[in-house]
């Protein structure tokens, strides 16, 4: 199947979630797996790899981002967003926290870093924080990407958009909202001119 999507699509870049050592799958799967699976899927045409832990556990995501460095792919690591960095009295997933990660994603050889907010939980100030923060700490591309599920998402692409991003993932209008992304429609809008 990607192999014809890829032949009838050619100029498009085709991106996917990787979830580290569990690949596509929920449970965990051997290294010769993971790195296989990886290698067949760039050779059929996946440009993107996204590779996350949900709980951010960096030593899950080295077989998997290891395996796009020896590909042509994109090894896109990723940081899953939790807490709030603007609240001080919630100080484990704290801004510090966040930067450590993604120096230490830049490390293992990411050639950009994604910020995931599985759940809609960063509020449009916080991303601006983050965002900003990270494009002076690392030196890869930002990618944020956000559920609208609490729905001041569309609030955050913008405040992200402001302190810099470089890519955000969005929905256009009929199937944007709730746990998809936010409105693409109404981000053009907004930020035109």
């Amino acid at each position: 199947r990607l192999r014809d999507l890829r032949a009838r699509v050619p100029n498009i870049c085709f991106q996917m979630l990787f979830r580290g050592s569990n690949a596509v799958g929920y449970s965990n799967y051997p290294d010769s797996v993971v790195a296989g699976f990886v290698k067949h899927s760039a050779e059929s045409g996946m440009d993107i790899f996204r590779i996350f832990d949900s709980l951010n556990y960096l030593p899950n995501l080295r077989v998997a981002m290891q395996a796009v460095q020896d590909t042509h792919a994109v090894c896109e690591g990723t940081l899953c967003y939790a807490g709030d960095i603007l609240d001080e009295k919630r100080d484990k997933f704290s801004l510090k926290y966040y930067v450590r990660m993604a120096k230490e994603l830049e490390k293992m050889g990411a050639h950009m870093i994604a910020i995931k907010d599985m759940a809609g939980l960063c509020r449009p100030y916080a991303a601006h924080k983050l965002v900003k923060t990270l494009k002076s700490e690392v030196g890869v591309p930002i990618h944020f990407h956000t559920h609208d599920t609490s729905g001041i998402n569309s609030s955050s692409v913008l405040r992200a958009s402001d302190a810099g991003v470089d890519v955000v993932d969005l929905a256009i209008a009929s199937m944007s909202g709730s746990t998809a992304q936010p409105n693409l429609n109404s981000i053009v809008a907004s930020l035109q001119h």
